[in-house]
């Protein structure tokens, strides 16, 4: 490849959500939450909602939304993106997997923002898309109404990777791309596990019902629910603003010479952006 070869970058500019940009990687970079999921195993909840606006630049990574466990047993639970699908993982101490489920091939599509919920509404998990209730596949559904309360040695979480999935409190399956506006609704009570419409609701900005906890990412890790569970950085936490080009720009396909090397621009709602690569 000769230095003259060119890269050329083309996204929308909107829509946008503000939140934080997760590099990816063995990192261990994640906002730790810890106090919200003592809280919600300790309340023995058995209904519950979890919702965010993702953004990721590939189909092929595992990248976690929200994960919690514990650091001595192998006990564990995870929202994640894996390959393009909508993930769901429930693991008491054994370990012994209680439900392994995820949506279509291809239902999360790269630089685009979805928003993103997964509910058990104490008969059977849940997940939605944009607001659409997916058909999904179980791997594994041994206790088709799991949710916290039967975790009971859970007593760490983080938003962008997941928690001790392995034991020895390790982060790993490290998100990669944008998470914004993170809720959990969770209890003993049906009003904890959200109606399509009130999710659709939640999408657009809403406050729904009474939330365990809100983390909106924007510029601040204070958790808006009853809760109270602030959140505390670990490693490299980037608030920024996300939209197609950004993540596209982010997340080159190529390596640019020199990162001075790149022109940017815009029209008509899309950026652009062009760049010498590296012979």
């Amino acid at each position: 490849m000769a230095t003259t070869d060119l890269h050329f970058i083309a996204g929308g500019l909107h829509p946008v959500h503000r939140g934080i940009r997760f590099l990816g990687g063995n990192v261990d970079d994640g906002v730790q939450v810890d106090a919200a999921a003592a809280a919600i195993v300790g309340g023995n909840h058995t209904i519950g909602t979890i919702t965010a606006w993702i953004m990721v630049p590939d189909q092929t990574g595992t990248y976690t939304i929200f994960g919690a466990g514990d650091a001595s047993a192998v006990e564990y639970m995870h929202f994640t993106i894996e390959a393009g699908t909508l993930q769901a993982v429930f693991v008491n101490a054994g370990p012994t997997t209680n439900i392994d489920v995820n949506t279509a091939s291809g239902t999360i599509k790269a630089h685009q923002w979805h928003h993103v919920a997964m509910v058990q509404d104490g008969a059977r998990i849940k997940m939605y898309i944009d607001g659409i209730d997916m058909p999904l596949t179980f791997t594994t559904e041994t206790t088709p109404g799991q949710w916290f309360e039967d975790l009971d040695v859970i007593d760490g979480a983080h938003i962008g990777a997941a928690d001790s999935i392995a034991g020895g409190g390790l982060l790993t399956l490290e998100f990669k791309g944008y998470i914004s506006d993170v809720r959990i609704y969770s209890g003993t009570t049906a009003a904890n596990a959200l109606s399509a419409n009130e999710i659709r609701e939640v999408a657009s900005g809403k406050i729904v019902g009474t939330a365990h906890n809100i983390w909106s990412l924007d510029q601040v890790l204070t958790d808006e629910g009853t809760g109270a569970d602030d959140g505390t950085g670990v490693g490299d936490i980037i608030f920024s603003d996300g939209n197609e080009f950004s993540s596209r720009l982010t997340f080159l396909e190529t390596t640019p010479l020199t990162a001075n090397n790149t022109v940017i621009m815009s029209d008509g709602g899309v950026g652009f952006a062009y760049s010498p690569l590296a012979a």
